[in-house]
């Protein structure tokens, strides 16, 4: 499988889970002892945290800058290039970009983040508030 494929499995899995949370919970205890011998159920015997995703999307191309903060003012600590998908930790309120005060915060980017109005988020994720 292709790194696509999985981040697609991924995804659809985490939106199902959102979608019928107590079924997933009443399922764990059963599925716990086939997590060894199927691979796809590996995931979820480790409790690894799915992250919401996101897609950086500028204008004519333009990078994305990452800011140590939520907001213009703090510094900026990289940049993202349009159509870049990214996991979101978080959200919390912010510097106001072109009317939206959200700014998420990027795993793996201890305490870097950019403004939502440039990240579209994938379709029924849930980012929760920092």
């Amino acid at each position: 499988m292709n790194r696509n494929t999985v981040r697609t499995s991924v995804v659809a899995v985490a939106a199902l889970l959102a979608l019928f949370p107590a079924t997933a919970m009443a399922a764990a205890p059963s599925a716990a002892p086939n997590a060894a011998s199927t691979g796809a159920a590996t995931a979820v015997a480790h409790h690894h945290k799915v992250l919401p995703q996101g897609t950086v999307a500028t204008s004519r191309g333009r990078s994305l800058r990452v800011r140590a903060g939520a907001g213009v003012t703090y510094r900026a600590t990289g940049t993202l290039r349009s159509g870049r998908q990214v996991s979101l930790v978080c959200k919390k309120d912010g510097t106001s970009v072109h009317g939206n005060r959200v700014w998420y915060r990027l795993a793996g980017h201890r305490g870097h983040y950019v403004s939502a109005h440039y990240v579209r988020v994938v379709a029924g994720a849930y980012v929760p508030w920092c």
